[in-house]
């Protein structure tokens, strides 16, 4: 059996914050409902030597529905590593990493996704990749916002949907 190739999708910004300050917003996943508009809640599952485990509802794609993700964080290289447990064809798998970069006096980001398709079809993988660079671009440029202070993301409870 042939294994499937590994698809990616990287997109990155530059932020006039310091690095510490957006690794906190990146890995405070409590806020991202408040921060990121396709995230529309978020519920723990479980955390383990390894990470934590987490049910996401949100919007990807024009889709709407919810997401079983695990991920781990790492403060000292200020960075997340995260997999989708459960996906929805044509995607086979997906995963990926928040890096925080130290740069002058602020920070650059990258988004890097990694994914699989049925068929291993490129076709399918180029489309993927526009998906994930578009949702990718609004989370980056949000993400920006709220670390150079135009807007600061309110603590809120977090309203955890029905499966």
């Amino acid at each position: 059996m042939t294994e499937l190739s590994i698809w990616t999708a990287r997109r990155s910004v530059t932020i006039a914050a310091p690095p510490r300050r957006v690794y906190q917003l990146v890995a405070d996943i409590d806020r991202w409902p408040a921060l990121f508009g396709a995230v529309r809640a978020v519920e723990h599952l479980g955390v383990d030597a390894t990470g934590e485990r987490l049910r996401l509802w949100g919007t990807v794609g024009g889709r709407t529905g919810s997401w079983l993700s695990s991920r781990a964080a790492n403060p000292k290289r200020l960075q997340v590593r995260f997999r989708h447990e459960s996906v929805l064809p044509p995607l086979v798998s997906l995963g990926g990493l928040w890096l925080v970069v130290p740069k002058g006096g602020g920070s650059h980001v990258e988004l890097a996704h990694y994914f699989r398709v049925v068929d291993d079809s490129p076709a399918e993988a180029s489309r993927l990749e526009q998906v994930i660079a578009a949702t990718s671009g609004t989370l980056l440029a949000s993400l920006r916002e709220a670390a150079e202070g135009r807007w600061l993301p309110l603590a809120q409870p977090v309203e955890v949907m029905p499966a």
